[in-house]
């Protein structure tokens, strides 16, 4: 499961627990809500709560087992052509980079810095040298 499955998911779960209480507004009278409770409408609360907090176990669960599986997944030099899952670890302009968030291609460690997190700087700055075309 992804992390947009996941949002898509828990916003969807928002949307119907605003869609409920906007129905529960409607239907019913201020003095209607202040009478106690059913049972069935306990369970059928209890049961929204279980299953809301069910699909949020989930995904953490699936987070979390993502994460112990994989450990540092080094995706070797960044390259513009590239996109880059979160976690992705790569070297840039003499440096380590970690991916916060999945990254479109063309986000450059350093410059898109909500996408990239230095992890390590180099001992030296990076040196880069043009070579001469030969005739």
């Amino acid at each position: 499961m992804t992390d947009k499955d996941d949002e898509q998911e828990l916003a969807m779960i928002a949307a119907r627990a605003a869609e409920i209480k906007a129905g529960l507004d409607a239907a019913y009278s201020v003095e209607e809500l202040r009478r106690p409770l059913s049972t069935r409408s306990v369970h059928a609360l209890i049961a929204g709560v279980t299953a809301s907090t069910a699909a949020k176990l989930k995904a953490i669960s699936a987070r979390i087992e993502q994460l112990e599986a994989g450990g540092v997944r080094y995706a070797g030099t960044w390259q513009r052509a590239l996109p880059y899952r979160k976690g992705s670890i790569v070297t840039s302009g003499g440096g380590m980079w970690a991916a916060l968030r999945d990254t479109a291609e063309g986000e450059q460690p350093g410059k898109a810095l909500d996408a990239w997190q230095l992890s390590a700087k180099s001992a030296r700055p990076a040196v880069r040298v043009k070579t001469e075309t030969r005739e």
